[in-house]
């Protein structure tokens, strides 16, 4: 112990120096300074060893101190020791006033702990960015690497298909993700797919309008001009989201025509498909609307506020989630199509890309931080915690007990088990 001691106190010693001996309250004002700054060292040479920032390793976030806090005191010893050097330096040249020794050194300590603050503020908004007080999961994954870069995702129970810049790659999923065939080959700007189950017609869309492919093999069609921002297929028709209109396009056309549909107060951005109820759901800037298939159109059966525009939806039995970007996520319950009832918001991420629901877990996409796992109830949802080796998680999907998950950093396509412990 003693020679940990003597460890400790040798880099605590103050030498003076022949400058600052010529005024008492200068040497004061150094020894405070010095001690400042050598306060958080001495300190943590003391601390237990598991307590101690390991530089280069992962931080624990129960033990971070604020970098905020440390940075300002260490800008102002730092701004006091060069306020105290110019001071000098105009003593000795025999200038007073705002060069004098007490001005010149409050404003550089003020200086540089404003500037230390707003450093330290900076790096402990992205340390919250990247753990955000949640429980750390790592879930087993399997992967299948990419072809290009990929911008979208869909799935159904036996297939998944992921759209990009080298086309659309369609895999085998009741074995695997097993890469089948490469679709849409040349095709720009690819934004949105859609699989229309259990036909496996292909929809892709992009600036240019919405294309079908016909199940397995061979070329496709344009059948709607215009950017398109959301599709969805079912068994007769694909549903398409081209500005503020929502139409119904039948999959064997293979020509462009003006199609039957409805039109919204303002732009639609997702659309998702309850089979067991016959409802569309879509999103618009303010909106969360449901809809019925009457003949050949739609007709609007009920409604609920968003505070915002929605970005994507999962349809879990009866619930529904809307993934709203930097807003997080809404949770409704759709047991009555015409009378959706919000149950509960969440917005730990920093961005939602998209959601995804399998059993009682609702799967959030957030970029960069991974996925979130929360498990749904009532009255709140119950955030499991943060599956960080996921990569960059932009979108997802749950089918058939496994979730799927387009990484962007990896350009890979990962599968996990819905239900895995921890």
């Amino acid at each position: 112990m003693d020679s940990l001691i003597h460890a400790v106190r040798v880099p605590c010693v103050i030498r003076p120096n022949r400058v600052s001996d010529r005024s008492p309250a200068a040497r004061r004002l150094r020894r405070t300074l010095t001690a400042a700054l050598l306060l958080p060292l001495c300190a943590n040479l003391g601390a237990p060893a598991w307590s101690r920032p390991c530089y280069g390793q992962q931080d624990n976030p129960a033990h971070r101190t604020s970098r905020a806090k440390i940075l300002t005191v260490l800008g102002a010893v730092l701004g006091g020791a060069i306020g105290l050097a110019v001071a000098k330096g105009s003593e000795s040249q025999g200038r007073h006033g705002c060069l004098g020794l007490p001005c010149v050194v409050v404003g550089s300590v003020a200086i540089g702990a404003g500037v230390g603050f707003a450093i330290g503020h900076e790096a402990d908004r992205r340390y919250d960015s990247r753990y955000r007080g949640v429980v750390p999961l790592h879930p087993p994954s399997i992967s299948a690497e990419l072809a290009g870069q990929p911008t979208a995702l869909a799935a159904d129970d036996a297939a998944i298909a992921i759209g990009g810049t080298e086309g659309v790659q369609v895999f085998e999923s009741r074995s695997g993700i097993l890469l089948q065939v490469l679709r849409a080959r040349g095709l720009n700007g690819i934004s949105i797919v859609a699989l229309a189950p259990p036909t496996e017609w292909l929809a892709v869309g992009s600036p240019s309008g919405l294309y079908l492919f016909p199940p397995g093999k061979g070329p496709g069609a344009l059948v709607r001009p215009g950017e398109v921002a959301a599709a969805v297929g079912t068994t007769h028709h694909v549903y398409v989201a081209v500005n503020d209109r929502i139409e119904i396009a039948p999959l064997s056309d293979d020509s462009t025509a003006s199609w039957p549909g409805v039109t919204l107060a303002s732009p639609a951005h997702a659309l998702a498909y309850d089979a067991g109820r016959s409802v569309l759901w879509a999103t618009t800037d303010r909106d969360l609307i449901a809809f019925r298939p009457v003949g050949d159109s739609l007709e609007r059966i009920g409604s609920a506020p968003l505070d915002g525009a929605g970005q994507r939806i999962a349809i879990g039995h009866d619930t529904l989630a809307v993934a709203m970007g930097e807003r997080g996520v809404r949770v409704f319950d759709v047991t009555a199509p015409a009378a959706p009832r919000a149950i509960g918001s969440w917005s730990i991420a920093h961005f939602a890309y998209d959601v995804a629901i399998d059993g009682r877990r609702l799967f959030v996409a957030a970029g960069p931080e991974g996925v979130y796992v929360l498990e749904l109830g009532s009255p709140a949802l119950r955030t499991l915690g943060l599956a960080r080796g996921l990569g960059f998680a932009s979108a997802l999907a749950s089918r058939g007990g496994y979730t799927y998950i387009l990484d962007r950093r990896a350009n890979a396509l990962r599968r996990i088990l819905s239900a895995f412990l921890g």
